[in-house]
């Protein structure tokens, strides 16, 4: 779509890109956690019911780690987007060490990732407005 629409490709570019592959990485795998038991019940397979609840929750908050690292180097005021990482991390990190067994639990976590992409939809837009209008 980027090309299509005739953007330059410059390295901020890349960068939120990157981010953004990451960010999506990890909100996909955080959210397959909660389903282990009943995806491997069904035979469906995912990140989680491949490498287990533990793996993938730390995955994950390393994933929206990098991602907000990622950030901070791409031109004002793209660096202000780190910060949105940070509610990430502190609402999957209480699950550093779930279990398959347990992995139902990060269910009240992932309603609460739901809630926080509204927020973090709403500070984005607002830094991608600061920066068509700076």
């Amino acid at each position: 779509g980027l090309l299509l629409a005739g953007a330059d490709i410059d390295a901020t570019l890349a960068l939120l890109l990157a981010a953004f592959f990451l960010w999506g990485m990890a909100a996909h795998a955080f959210g397959a956690i909660q389903d282990i038991v009943p995806d491997r019940a069904a035979g469906i397979r995912s990140i989680a019911t491949a490498i287990g609840a533990r793996a993938t929750a730390r995955l994950a908050l390393i994933l929206w780690a990098a991602a907000g690292l990622i950030v901070l180097g791409t031109r004002w005021p793209g660096p202000l987007a780190a910060v949105i990482a940070v509610p990430y991390l502190l609402n999957c990190a209480p699950f550093w060490s779930v279990t398959d067994a347990t992995s139902y639990r990060t269910h009240r976590a992932w309603r609460r990732f739901i809630a926080l992409n509204y927020f973090s939809g709403f500070l984005v837009t607002l830094l991608l407005i600061i920066e068509w209008n700076g």
